[in-house]
């Protein structure tokens, strides 16, 4: 599952495009905001898939076919900031660190620019780290889910 960029985020759309010519499933968030949740939905073709939904963000349209979260081998998550650790700070309404909770078994890949890792960031006993950390300086691989660098 990709986010789809948003303001100034990493954009994620050649991304999405490129795995989809290679023949991959891919699926996005669609948020839901009467529960404040995060709903996978699959899509083919982003120009075709993708519309404006909350917070006018880009999401799936309603003729997506939602996925089962169970499914998603990995999750590409976005960050206002990421610390050193894996750990993330979100835009504050806490969609995906609801989202990740519930999906233990998906990878989690955050993506975005160096100038947004800084040492630390606030974080609760009930938010998880990436597993991994994609910036244009390189790649952060963090141990077994504990947050700390491999």
């Amino acid at each position: 599952m990709f986010f789809v960029t948003f303001g100034s985020e990493i954009h994620t759309l050649p991304m999405i495009e490129r795995a989809l010519m290679e023949g991959k499933r891919i699926a996005a968030p669609r948020a839901e905001r009467s529960t404040r949740s995060l709903v996978p939905a699959e899509i083919t073709d982003p120009g075709r898939d993708l519309a404006p939904g909350a917070h006018r963000i880009l999401e799936p349209a309603p003729h997506c076919p939602t996925v089962e979260p169970c499914l998603l081998d990995a999750v590409i998550v976005p960050a206002a900031a990421w610390a050193e650790d894996g750990y993330r700070l979100g835009y504050g309404a806490g969609y995906y660190d609801r989202f990740l909770s519930r999906n233990p078994r998906a990878v989690r890949i955050g993506l975005g620019l160096e100038v947004q890792v800084v040492p630390c960031v606030p974080h609760d006993a009930h938010d998880l780290p990436v597993d991994l950390l994609v910036t244009d300086a390189g790649v952060r691989t963090y141990s077994h889910r504990s947050g700390s660098r491999a």
